[in-house]
């Protein structure tokens, strides 16, 4: 029995130690398992670190890669590279190594390469854009090593402008009498406002980045019960035609009516009030758009994007407070110091021409960021009457019983007392008894005969460089025949009987003048009416000193000719100009005569104070609070009412701007340096009651911010070829810009009665301050014999053929005094964006591409129609279809700037090392 318990005791020791062995094994295990989870946990988080670090990276990377477009048309190399050193901080992503890279093929300058080629993504898919594709690879790793590979395939997309058939910056808005249709594309970066007293027409997508409203005005006038025409969308590719002549209304299953009413939003986004101010959004209108109207009308909740220019994008007025970027700018003058490469030197289109045609009162205000030029070109209008220049011989110059003369041609000068000349005002104490027609006659500081103007022409050759022509362009005539401006070039039926060479127009015959040679007292400046400008209301006032604006003239056929290098000008350096840059010639033009300094600092501080901007600085337009009748500012900035600033703050930098108005009428002995400043006095006004337009207004010196550039003689010969220069040619002007009879086209023109489109003609287009268009018997004369009797300015079909880009005013409500029309606030709608100033009972024809890209800062006045500016007419507008051909846009097209997602990956092959 003793043995038995002994072994027992022995058993029982070694099955607890082999029990202990198991449980320490179990515990060893489980320690293993434990530990071998945290590695993998650790590692998986790691990971994910690594991930989320690569795609902050690629994320951050390709919003750089906008940013920089978004700044620069153009960046070079460098600047793109130099983004792959700026990786996220640790801050935001953890410890964090970075290896990016940005690869495209460059060309021989070491430039992105890019090629034509339709956007393959986003709202402007299917549009022609100069592409530039890149790949973005980013590396992202961790401390512990992990470590993740991300590639993105994107494309640069720069797409022109006039690739749309309307663009707007701003709200747009239609609401045309007549029947209306226009094709191409339509966007705007605000609200789209569609009515229409009878047929309105759509052929393409139409994108509105905020609301689509179709039962109000943008004036807020109720459009239920007046304009109850018919909105035609298509909703399918075709739908919707519109046919050369036009006819109405459209055909087809595709081609939708859109509906809306007060209560009812129908197709519309946005009903019930101006969006955001008041009324609703129509919750409906994102399926609407993508599913019945088939993505053909969309706003940002269905795709459509705000599309800016470069040195724009991010901070424009509608979407910031001011101070904010004016994108005006690209038609401005540089200042001080200004580089041209930079962000907005590189889209200037100042920068960019390849003739440049300056005038100013003062030498430095010329050309003020590259200060004194000495090679003689910078030529001023002498004070004393004294200058002149020879005829070249290949001038030609006749006097009015065509008899060829030569000799000197003398710059004008005003004999006080005669001739209709009188005394500017506030300066009889300086003695005056004549003063220079071509200069300032307002700065006190001049002791007897006033200040002549300086003028500079200029060309760019293939070298770079930049050449001074003035007295070359001069020595071909600088004046035309009284009251006739040439519908040709030289040798050509219309052509000048004075100068019939001449490029550059700055004076005319005086009415009783027989030669243009030997005298500094045969001239009158060229002086016109413009009745929107000149009155406060559309409502018979008289002849304002604000509407007599006094024009230089550029003859486009003839400058046509000197580029070609014909006749007269075989022997000249026409053929020197540089053409390759863009396809063509871009002139630039500016006139600051009688421009004052702005006292304040423009938006973005593009423009500083005190200096002369560009602005005619005369906003005290809208005065919604007086009546029909009133012809008095109000001195007061008009409260904001739909945006952020003033419908009167045109270059939205808070203040009021009437600082112009101080010296309007002093050329015509009229004081409008009133409190506030009243540019709206008659030219009859006491004591000049003997005055009047017609005689005073034609012959005198415009004092102010009054100077406009016209086009003439640019129409098309007998064989339906344009008389532009060719292959392009666009007009960049800083003033406002008038169009004289057919441009570009004429009813020769096989396009007119359905034939081709492709006729000989020059891909042109004019980018402006404003763009006004007088017909084929538009006379200055007579616009100064009838400033408000409309019924007297009677046109003639007339025909043009160039994509337009020009301000226009800022909408207000629709105010409450008696007799207001019932678009009055509104900015005049699409069919109105060309301005008018005759009688229409005829037609206009136009082809081309209207874009609404700023306001104007120079032509201010409201718009107003129809009893004393102008009378509608039929308007027989399209799209030119060429202009969705690249090769086919006119010379410096402005350009949005995107960058599209095409592919987005993870790769998970090892990363090469060196």
């Amino acid at each position: 029995m003793g043995q038995s318990k002994n072994n027992s005791r022995g058993f029982t020791l070694i099955a607890a130690l082999l029990i202990l062995v198991l449980l320490s094994g179990v515990a060893v295990g489980l320690m293993y398992m434990a530990g071998n989870e945290a590695k993998m946990g650790g590692n998986d988080l790691e990971s994910n670190l690594a991930y989320y670090g690569a795609e902050s990276g690629m994320e951050k990377l390709t919003s750089d890669l906008s940013a920089l477009y978004n700044q620069y048309m153009s960046p070079t190399n460098a600047q793109i590279q130099n983004l792959v050193t700026s990786p996220p901080s640790s801050s935001m992503v953890g410890p964090m190594t970075y290896n990016e890279t940005i690869t495209y093929p460059l060309n021989a300058n070491g430039t992105p390469v890019s090629s034509w080629d339709t956007v393959s993504s986003g709202s402007n898919q299917g549009l022609y854009a100069e592409i530039i594709p890149m790949t973005l690879q980013v590396l992202a790793t961790r401390p512990s090593g992990a470590t993740v590979n991300m590639t993105r395939s994107v494309e640069v997309a720069l797409i022109p402008v006039f690739q749309f058939g309307v663009f707007c910056g701003y709200d747009c808005s239609y609401f045309a009498g007549p029947n209306f249709g226009f094709a191409g594309r339509v966007h705007t970066n605000s609200n789209l406002f569609l009515a229409t007293e009878a047929d309105l027409v759509f052929t393409d997508k139409v994108a509105a980045y905020k609301q689509v409203v179709l039962d109000r005005l943008e004036n807020g006038f109720i459009t239920n019960g007046t304009y109850d025409g018919t909105v035609y969308l298509p909703i399918a590719s075709g739908a919707c035609p519109i046919t050369v002549p036009m006819t109405f209304p459209p055909t087809g299953a595709n081609c939708k009516t859109l509906t809306s009413s007060g209560t009812v939003p129908g197709d519309a986004s946005w009903s019930g009030g101006y969006p955001g101010l008041a009324g609703a959004a129509n919750a409906a209108f994102p399926s609407l758009s993508s599913g019945t109207l088939n993505g053909y009308l969309t706003n940002s909740l269905t795709g459509a994007t705000n599309m800016q220019l470069p040195f724009v994008q991010g901070n424009t007025c509608t979407t910031n407070p001011p101070p904010c970027v004016d994108p005006i700018t690209i038609i401005r003058k540089p200042q001080v110091g200004e580089s041209p490469t930079g962000t907005i030197g590189t889209s200037r289109l100042y920068n960019k021409a390849q003739i440049r045609i300056l005038i100013a009162d003062t030498q430095a205000d010329l050309h003020p960021e590259r200060g004194t030029i000495s090679d003689g070109q910078d030529y001023q209008f002498d004070a004393t009457g004294q200058t002149y220049v020879t005829l070249n011989a290949n001038a030609h110059a006749e006097n009015t019983s065509g008899t060829t003369v030569s000799g000197s041609e003398y710059f004008g000068l005003a004999t006080i007392g005669s001739n209709y000349w009188v005394a500017p005002y506030n300066y009889k104490s300086a003695g005056w008894t004549t003063y220079p027609l071509l200069g300032e006659v307002t700065t006190s500081s001049v002791p007897k005969n006033g200040q002549g103007a300086w003028i500079r022409v200029e060309y760019l050759n293939n070298s770079g460089t930049w050449v001074g022509i003035t007295t070359d362009w001069l020595g071909y005539g600088f004046a035309r025949k009284y009251n006739t401006a040439p519908t040709a070039p030289y040798g050509s039926a219309g052509a000048d009987t004075i100068n019939p060479a001449a490029i550059l127009i700055l004076q005319q015959l005086s009415a009783s003048a027989t030669t243009p040679v030997g005298s500094s007292g045969n001239f009158y400046p060229i002086n016109l009416y413009d009745a929107r400008e000149g009155e406060m209301r559309d409502d018979t006032n008289g002849c304002a000193v604000n509407g007599i604006m006094s024009a230089v003239e550029i003859n486009v056929g003839n400058l046509g000719l000197w580029l070609a290098g014909k006749a007269p000008y075989a022997s000249d350096v026409g053929l020197s100009v540089n053409s390759s840059n863009e396809n063509g010639y871009i002139l630039y033009y500016s006139d600051h005569r009688g421009m004052l300094t702005d006292p304040h600092p423009s938006n973005g501080g593009n423009t500083p104070a005190g200096v002369i901007s560009g602005e005619s600085g005369l906003e005290d337009v809208v005065n919604s609070a007086q009546p029909l009748t009133s012809t008095t500012p109000d001195g007061t900035l008009e409260p904001a009412s739909y945006y952020t600033y003033s419908p009167e703050d045109v270059d939205q930098n808070g203040v009021l701007d009437n600082w112009g108005g101080v010296n309007i009428g002093y050329g015509f002995n009229v004081n409008t340096n009133t409190t506030p400043p009243n540019p709206y006095i008659p030219i009859n006004a006491s004591p000049n009651t003997t005055y009047a337009c017609n005689t005073t207004g034609l012959t005198n010196a415009v004092s102010g911010a009054r100077h406009v550039l016209k086009l003439v003689a640019g129409g098309m010969n007998s064989a339906a070829t344009s008389y532009l220069p060719m292959p392009g040619f666009t007009v960049a002007s800083e003033n406002p810009v008038y169009v004289q009879g057919n441009y570009n086209t004429a009813s020769s023109d096989p396009f007119w009665t359905g034939g081709s489109n492709a006729t000989p003609h020059s891909n042109a287009s004019v980018i402006a301050d404003s763009v006004t268009l007088l017909s084929n018997s538009w006379t200055d004369l007579n616009s100064l014999n009838n400033p408000t009797a409309l019924s007297s300015r009677v046109p003639s079909n007339t025909y043009y053929r160039m994509a337009i880009s020009a301000g226009k005013n800022v909408p207000f409500p629709k105010p409450g005094f008696s007799g207001v029309s019932n678009d009055f606030g509104t900015d005049g709608g699409l069919h109105n964006f060309l301005r008018y100033l005759e009688d229409w009972g005829g037609t206009i024809y136009y082809n081309g591409s209207l874009v609404s890209m700023y306001y104007s800062e120079y032509n201010t006045g409201t718009f107003k129609c129809c009893t004393v500016v102008y009378g509608a007419p039929t308007r027989q507008f399209y799209f030119d279809t060429l202009f969705l051909n690249p090769s086919d846009l006119p010379p410096g097209t402005p350009m949005f700037q995107e960058v599209d997602n095409l592919s987005y990956h993870q790769n998970f092959t090892p990363q090469a090392t060196e």
